[in-house]
């Protein structure tokens, strides 16, 4: 690869805690930093781990949000930041993380300094924002001109064949996990002391606590299923806007006991809760109540290749990019997470068989280990840190 600079936009990154800010850390980690800058909001906590992080990251005042207002202010704000910076380092190429955000600065560079840039893209963009007009069609202009465009599985790249962009502009390369530190391990005696479940079956869900991830829908399977495994609980590893809700939902039910909110937990800790757990569970579905969010779904879903790195098996809902994730039948079960005998049902059969638990988990960890890899996923995007 001959000389060059690139610039990478990812809108989120640590120590913000996304899946859009684990992707680009875990790659970009794996690069050369004098080569490859990264533009970044600041944060009040981001100078400890700019310090560690060994990279050549930039941080200005950005603002923050994702409402639409918002998007377009970064986008302003990216796009001002970007030119200043390119005066001074001269980049051959810009990678913008968010199509809205900053695909508007990759679409600028490209009319004024002639650089070619890439646009990441996760799912449910054109359901969210297409309704608009001017927005759906700014995001059109903004693919199309783009030099290629990443989406995070194959079912978001159909969501954007159906909007009307070429194949040919398209490379899935799905995230990864970091199987060094995900990876099987004995349970942690201090989190069954702390959370009092000695002896307990426990499922476990690691998600932000949104409509979409299908939480309810376990709370009620776990409370039918009680009877016939008093010692069932439930794990829930996550905030969000869903909490107070599930809470209701649970104490309603008469089960608040065996639902346990462990709140956030940091990126270091999360191995041993996955090694905790002896089923994860997400039954992700798409988003039908909440205005903003509306039509958002779960385009990957990077919990599950760690869940498997643990060597845990899976029962996810169907709908999104989980057959990227999650091969159906082998690291886990793919069903529908909105219909209760089902879940109940597979349930039950992966609660009584402790071999079928052992023959998934074991086979998810191989397959994450041979490819999903961040290094292996790294290697696929390095050959776009220039212009070919």
């Amino acid at each position: 690869m001959s000389e060059y600079k690139s610039l990478l936009i990812p809108g989120d990154f640590p120590p913000v805690v996304s899946g859009i800010a684990t992707y680009f850390y875990e790659i970009w980690r794996h690069f050369p930093p004098e080569n490859n800058f990264i533009l970044a909001s600041w944060d009040q906590d981001c100078k400890n781990f700019d310090q560690q992080a060994e990279l050549k990251i930039i941080r200005k005042h950005i603002p923050t949000g994702n409402s639409t207002q918002a998007k377009l202010l970064k986008g302003i704000f990216h796009t001002l930041f970007t030119v200043l910076l390119h005066l001074k380092h001269h980049f051959s190429v810009i990678h913008c993380g968010q199509v809205l955000s900053s695909g508007v600065t990759g679409w600028v560079m490209k009319k004024i300094f002639k650089l070619p840039y890439l646009v990441y893209v996760y799912g449910s963009e054109t359901y969210r924002f297409g309704h608009n007009r001017l927005l759906s069609k700014a995001i059109k202009s903004f693919l199309l001109n783009a030099y290629k465009i990443i989406p995070n599985s194959h079912f978001t790249r159909d969501e954007f064949l159906s909007f009307g962009i070429p194949e040919e502009k398209f490379e899935v390369i799905t995230p990864g996990v970091d199987t060094m530190r995900f990876r099987p391990a004995q349970k942690p005696t201090d989190l069954i002391e702390k959370y009092k479940i000695q002896g307990k079956f426990v499922l476990l869900t690691v998600a932000r606590l949104d409509e979409r991830k299908g939480h309810d829908q376990v709370i009620e399977a776990v409370t039918n299923l009680k009877p016939r495994f008093p010692n069932l609980v439930y794990l829930i590893v996550g905030k969000g806007r869903e909490e107070q809700r599930l809470r209701n939902l649970a104490n309603s039910l008469g089960i608040s006991q065996e639902i346990i909110f462990c709140d956030y937990i940091s990126d270091n800790d999360l191995p041993r809760y996955y090694n905790l757990c002896d089923i994860f569970i997400l039954l992700n579905r798409q988003s039908t109540k909440e205005t903003r969010l509306k039509g958002d779904y779960e385009g990957f879903g990077i919990v599950f290749l760690e869940a498997s790195a643990c060597s845990k098996p899976i029962i996810a809902g169907n709908y999104g990019g989980i057959q990227d994730a999650v091969e159906d039948r082998k690291s886990g079960f793919i069903i529908d997470g909105t219909n209760p005998v089902e879940i109940e049902r597979i349930l039950t059969d992966l609660i009584i068989n402790n071999q079928l638990r052992k023959k998934i988990g074991e086979y998810g960890l191989q397959r994450v280990r041979q490819q999903f890899d961040w290094t292996i996923i790294s290697a696929k995007i390095k050959p776009y840190l220039c212009k070919n």
